[in-house]
């Protein structure tokens, strides 16, 4: 059996909670998070998301290790949402910095704006979060709290499973056809809520092109088929699809004369999604593509997102693809939600 996270996030809770309530969404995730489940680049990054530590340390006093969820730390736009004994409580963000040691959010006390204190979260050189140092008010004492490192058994099935960030190479527009990628966080841009994703899940973006190979029967005024190498019989229709197709397709095989061959595109986003009360349902969201257009970032830096390939529907808003400056895969972005490949 695979290890699990136990994020069991609630999609209802996902898909219809408005940001004030925030608290409530984070405080329904269970278990750590891991140093190497997220980059940090901007304050921006931080917004959205929830740490959960598995030790605590007040220097020269005392340690603890922490149960899953005993402690959290939630980033909205405007609030930090701390849950844990002692320090339970939302305090208001007046601004979030960048510093050496990674960022710094100023935290005001809404009843009383002397009352100042700060959340120091502390980054390796990689961008990930190693520990964050939490003080309530200027006459306390700073407390720090340590994430973990991922488990051996559960970073290999996760590598196993999820998409790396540069692990999927798209040479052209072309190639992108037949790919599939794993996303291993959801960001809902709408409400800003970072999502992180499981497994059980079963979350995949396909890019799908079918081609649909029709016989041609031409008839004339008194219904004779005019072309007599067509044997009689219902008319012939072969589809080929990268979905769950390995044959190549040989378009020489089919004489234009005799057969119609149209090509189709597809973007196949698939979820897994767990309500409240336990059940579950498979979705899937279908986008037919009727133009692609890639662009070029030429002052994006070497790790930053260097193109974008804008995928237009047929209906709805455009979906894009980013790719980093080797063309391998970065995030993909569909209504209003951004998926991020693991190690972001």
């Amino acid at each position: 059996m695979p290890a699990k996270r136990n994020f069991q996030v609630m999609k209802r809770i996902v898909f219809f909670l408005s940001i004030l309530f925030l608290p409530l969404f984070l405080s329904a995730q269970y278990g750590y998070t891991y140093i190497s489940d997220r980059r940090f680049f901007s304050p921006e990054d931080l917004v959205g998301y929830d740490f959960r530590p598995d030790r605590l340390e007040v220097p020269d006093v005392r340690e603890k290790k922490l149960t899953p969820g005993e402690y959290s730390f939630g980033i909205s736009a405007n609030n930090l949402y701390v849950e844990g004994e002692g320090i339970r409580g939302a305090y208001n963000i007046n601004n979030i910095s960048p510093t050496e040691y990674g960022f710094k959010l100023l935290l005001i006390n809404a009843r009383d704006a002397r009352l100042q204190g700060h959340l120091k979260v502390i980054q390796n050189k990689w961008g990930m979060v190693e520990a964050l140092i939490f003080r309530r008010s200027p006459n306390e004492e700073e407390v720090i709290f340590y994430l973990p490192p991922i488990p051996g058994k559960l970073n290999d099935q996760e590598r196993d499973y999820f998409t790396d960030r540069g692990e999927v190479f798209i040479e052209n527009t072309d190639s992108l056809w037949g790919k599939v990628i794993r996303p291993f966080f959801r960001v809902h841009l709408d409400r800003n809520i970072q999502e992180p994703l499981e497994m059980n899940d079963s979350t995949s973006i396909a890019f799908v092109r079918e081609i649909v190979v029709e016989e041609k029967k031409k008839k004339g005024k008194k219904g004779k088929v005019q072309n007599d190498t067509i044997p009689p019989g219902p008319p012939v229709k072969l589809i080929f699809s990268t979905e769950n197709d390995t044959l190549v397709f040989d378009e020489s095989q089919f004489d234009p004369a005799q057969f119609k061959i149209t090509k189709n595109y597809y973007v196949l986003i698939r979820s897994r999604l767990q309500y409240e009360d336990g059940t579950q349902e498979d979705k899937t969201w279908k986008y037919p593509i009727r133009k692609v257009v890639e662009r070029e970032d030429e002052l994006a830096k070497p790790d930053e997102n260097r193109y974008q390939i804008e995928l237009t529907p047929i209906k709805g808003d455009p979906l894009y693809l980013y790719l980093r400056g080797d063309r391998t895969v970065s995030t993909f972005e569909a209504n209003q939600q951004l998926f991020l490949m693991r190690g972001f």
